[in-house]
């Protein structure tokens, strides 16, 4: 497990989450919620990689590649990106685009790329309201459909996860995990070209996540599994155990502050 220096806090990312309280005891219920903002957390990230170049995005983490640019040089097919920091976070990139036939091509051309593959690293410190934590993250994913002419792409793609010193603090109450996480993007389809105010129409984010809490008393570790599903509306339900919160894809400011458990 990657030990983590302290970083300079990310800038805020907003999550409301809304809950139904299931069945399982008290402790169970506050790890499920704590689990759902953590997953939340990644999710939200994952997303915001989904804006590759001519996706969207405005900003350094997907350049829009033309031949081959001196941040991002070509190698054996592959544009290998310096790496960049923003906020406190660093992010590695390895990049390649595909023609219809699966050929990889010299530059990113929007008449004839077809497919992109990424493989992201994603590290540093990040400190939201209540919550904070050390992330390793790495992705590997793949959007596909862009010469389709339906006015949308899929995304699918892996990821794995390691979360150190995630600190909770809610109600008085302060926690503190380590995490170890298996993800997977699985069939995400988004509008295209991507506004700011569209919405993935379909397909699921989930994380299979080792939760160690750490205490006095000893550390704990138990298994939960978070899936978030897509449905064309900024509302999408997150699900840990028997468990199903809500989360807002509007809001840009995160943590447990910003959490409401709903009813029964």
């Amino acid at each position: 497990m990657p030990n983590l220096a302290p970083r300079v806090p990310l800038t805020v990312v907003t999550l409301l989450l809304a809950g139904c309280v299931g069945t399982s005891g008290p402790n169970d219920d506050i790890l499920n919620f704590d689990a759902a903002v953590i997953a939340a957390d990644g999710a939200l990230e994952d997303l915001e990689m989904m804006h590759g170049p001519g996706l969207g995005l405005r900003g350094g983490v997907f350049p829009g590649l033309i031949g081959n640019r001196p941040d991002c040089p070509m190698t054996q097919d592959v544009f290998m990106c310096d790496p960049i920091e923003r906020e406190g976070i660093e992010y590695t990139r390895t990049i390649s685009y595909m023609d219809a036939a699966g050929d990889p091509q010299g530059a990113y051309d929007e008449g004839t790329t077809a497919s992109i593959h990424y493989e992201i690293s994603v590290v540093g410190g990040r400190a939201r309201e209540r919550w904070s934590a050390d992330i390793d993250r790495q992705r590997s994913l793949t959007v596909t459909g862009l010469l389709d002419g339906v006015d949308a792409v899929t995304w699918n793609g892996t990821g794995t996860g390691t979360i150190l010193r995630s600190r909770h603090m809610d109600g008085g109450d302060v926690r503190t995990y380590n995490v170890v996480s298996s993800d997977r993007i699985t069939d995400v389809v988004v509008p295209y070209p991507r506004a700011d105010e569209s919405w993935p129409l379909s397909g699921t984010i989930t994380k299979s996540m080792t939760i160690t809490r750490t205490s006095d008393g000893g550390d704990e570790t138990k298994e939960r599994t978070a899936s978030i599903e897509f449905n064309g509306t900024q509302i999408v339900e997150v699900t840990v155990g028997d468990e199903t919160f809500t989360m807002d894809l509007t809001e840009r400011r995160f943590g447990p502050g910003k959490m409401g458990r709903g009813k029964h």
